[in-house]
């Protein structure tokens, strides 16, 4: 079932784009995308309209613009986004000279701005993040979803020569936490938690006679199988043990998995200097890498994609990326035996708003894994 253009549902009721307050005609504006994704905390976009009056000179447009988008898409939701402009290119065809705008979102610039030369003795992500001396005046019109503090950052030092954008990402790299923003909150939340959130809306489905639900799939793209993304990455690591009692030790590898397993097979494993013979304690554990924490989320970052569905549906500007969505798929060769592959929950990692005026259509990457139960 592929996309046809002029289905009621996928018009946008209302839309206007403005550029340093110069508002742009319906009729100029060839196409729009903005993609979210929750890799990454920065919103990025991209503005194709005919300049008949030469606005690129006018006002000028070189790098640097406000532009700001207003649309209200079939179920009365009304989205309002503000970007900075990031790259012009022009292209003429003819006698109609093309703009294309690059586009990133305010905040992230900011970020790439700002080389405050700060320091503390122990601060975890958030303190660092949302502290009037870094992004929290920024962090405004839309709500925090954060996370109780993650462990906490000893002797953090920012130095002058690194803007803070390196900062807040190498921050979100090394802990095991998705820090992103969506299009109602900054958020960072550890990836098995989002996970674990309930079901938003209703089913997207592959077949329905109704062409005009909300959630039909227009056209879809599964893929799986990605060897080098969470298995055969899979970190390994050295392991010693102690036996208290004959004195003897040993060292031998140990999956990443196995390793989560043991250390949670108390007391068996956990023997600290306090415990002392007959508390149970049988074998000193010690790994050469921190599974709770650094290990961990690298290995999550790769296998929360294990299998991955692009799907081609109507625009609605409710869908977030870290939303927790249904699929309903039927299984083309059996006919009815559900697709298991692909019917289910899944977690929104991506969202690309693609508006051809008045038409608003979205491609989402939905993303799921064994390891997140």
């Amino acid at each position: 079932m592929a996309y046809k253009s002029g289905i009621q549902s996928n018009i946008l009721k209302d839309f206007s784009v403005s550029i340093d307050g110069t508002k742009l005609t319906n009729a100029q504006i060839n196409d729009m995308n903005v993609v979210w994704d929750v890799d990454s905390f920065k919103i990025i976009g991209m503005l194709s309209f005919t300049d008949l009056t030469g606005l690129v000179e006018e006002l000028p447009i070189r790098g640097g613009n406000k532009v700001v988008m207003a649309m209200t898409d079939f179920d009365d939701v009304v989205s309002k986004q503000s970007f900075i402009v990031s790259n012009v290119s022009t292209t003429r065809a003819v006698t109609n000279p093309v703009v294309t705008l690059d586009l990133i979102d305010p905040i992230t610039v900011s970020a790439m701005q700002m080389y405050n030369e700060m320091s503390w003795k122990k601060a975890d992500m958030i303190e660092i993040i949302d502290h009037v001396e870094t992004l929290k005046p920024a962090l405004s019109g839309k709500k925090k979803d954060f996370c109780p503090p993650p462990p906490k950052h000893k002797n953090f030092v920012m130095p002058l020569h690194v803007s803070f954008n390196v900062v807040m990402h190498w921050l979100a790299k090394n802990a095991d936490v998705a820090f992103f923003q969506n299009r109602e909150a900054f958020v960072i939340q550890p990836l098995d938690k989002l996970f674990k959130r309930g079901k938003k809306g209703d089913k997207f489905r592959l077949k329905t006679p109704n062409q005009q639900y909300r959630r039909n799939i227009y056209e879809y793209n599964l893929k799986m199988g990605k060897l080098f993304g969470a298995n055969v990455l899979q970190p390994t690591g050295k392991v010693a043990s102690f036996d208290p009692a004959n004195k003897h030790s040993k060292h031998t590898d140990n999956s990443f998995k196995k390793a989560l397993g043991d250390l949670g097979q108390t007391p068996a494993f956990g023997l600290t200097a306090d415990d002392q013979p007959g508390t149970g304690a049988k074998y000193f554990y010690k790994s050469d890498y921190h599974v709770k924490e650094h290990t961990a989320h690298q290995w999550k970052k790769n296998a929360f994609k294990d299998v991955q569905l692009e799907l081609l549906v109507p625009g609605q500007f409710a869908t977030n990326i870290g939303d927790i969505v249904e699929v309903e798929m039927d299984n083309w060769l059996l006919q009815s035996t559900p697709e298991k592959n692909m019917t289910g929950l899944w977690m929104v990692t991506e969202i690309v708003d693609i508006i051809k005026p008045p038409e608003f259509i979205q491609r989402l990457t939905l993303s799921r894994s064994k390891y997140f139960k």
